[in-house]
């Protein structure tokens, strides 16, 4: 994986029952080549 974190980690991460720490949260916006704060919006506005 290009993060180089775990897949269990991130399924944890998008189920909700892990916390991200902000390096990890850097390590994933990079490895999807998007800004860190596009992982905090939310289209259901």
């Amino acid at each position: 994986m290009i993060a180089e974190l775990d897949r269990t980690y991130i399924s944890g991460i998008e189920r909700g029952v892990r916390n991200v720490s902000l390096t990890n949260i850097f390590r994933i916006a990079q490895a999807l080549n998007v800004p860190a704060a596009e992982l905090f919006h939310s289209d259901a506005e």
